[in-house]
């Protein structure tokens, strides 16, 4: 994730109601980066927000609306619409879903629909909060494996996240959480776990991410356990991009 400064004041559904309907988000476009290569494999789309001229944290503004599945739903399709719009001519486009908007046929349909037009996709499987539903997650993936786009777990050994081993089993990309490298600080036999789900990815045909790469010992860490791509702050200067809505 890119380190960008958000107010953390306290957000409502009026709040984010304006949010949607006057379009105020952007877009940022976090390279995915080929360790051998050193060149860009594709961008993950991050979903950024402000409001009354403030930034705003993605996480309290998704939070809010997803008390109300009506307004999350609008939310998110808005997002993935305007990140598929303005996406990077080149490169795979990942895009974050929560399985709770595969919750209706006219949802499902929807993503299908939408995720079917477009090549070099890529859905990364996420929970916006902690109450992930794993009948939600098993419904899913069908549809999503039907949109013949790349599916990725994201965000694996954070401990805010559930695990589930069905969505491992399915993804083509497991995308491992920052929070590893303060584990392995914290005791170094940790790596060996982590050394076993890019060993089983290896195994079973899979690619492996290792995210929030921000400073030299970090990417050094990445390469020594051979993971294929990488994607940080520290690679901002590979030409991210920031686009505004109104554009």
């Amino acid at each position: 994730m890119s380190k960008v400064d958000f107010m953390q004041e306290q957000i409502g559904f009026k709040e984010v109601n304006e949010i949607l309907e006057q379009q105020l988000f952007w877009s940022e476009y976090e390279p995915v980066v080929d360790v051998k290569t050193n060149t860009i494999f594709g961008y993950e789309a991050l979903a950024r927000f402000h409001y009354k001229r403030r930034a705003y944290s993605p996480a309290p503004i998704l939070e809010m609306a997803h008390h109300c599945q009506t307004l999350f739903y609008r939310l998110e399709r808005a997002l993935k619409i305007h990140q598929i719009k303005h996406r990077p001519s080149e490169g795979v486009l990942f895009v974050n879903i929560d399985p709770h908007n595969f919750n209706t046929k006219e949802k499902i349909d929807f993503w299908e629909d939408l995720f079917c037009q477009h090549e070099e996709m890529c859905i990364e499987v996420t929970e916006n909060t902690n109450g992930l539903e794993s009948n939600l997650l098993v419904n899913a993936l069908p549809h999503l494996k039907k949109t013949g786009a790349f599916i990725a777990q994201d965000d694996i050994g954070n401990d805010e996240k559930l695990f589930c081993f069905d969505l491992m089993h399915h993804a083509h990309i497991l995308k491992f959480d920052r929070s590893w490298f303060q584990k392995i600080a914290l005791c170094t036999d940790y790596v060996h776990i982590l050394k076993g789900f890019i060993l089983f990815a290896r195994k079973q045909g899979k690619k492996s991410v290792m995210e929030g790469i921000e400073t030299e010992l970090d990417l050094k860490i990445a390469r020594e356990l051979e993971v294929d791509f990488v994607q940080g702050y520290y690679f901002k200067s590979y030409n991210q991009r920031s686009i505004d809505a109104k554009r």
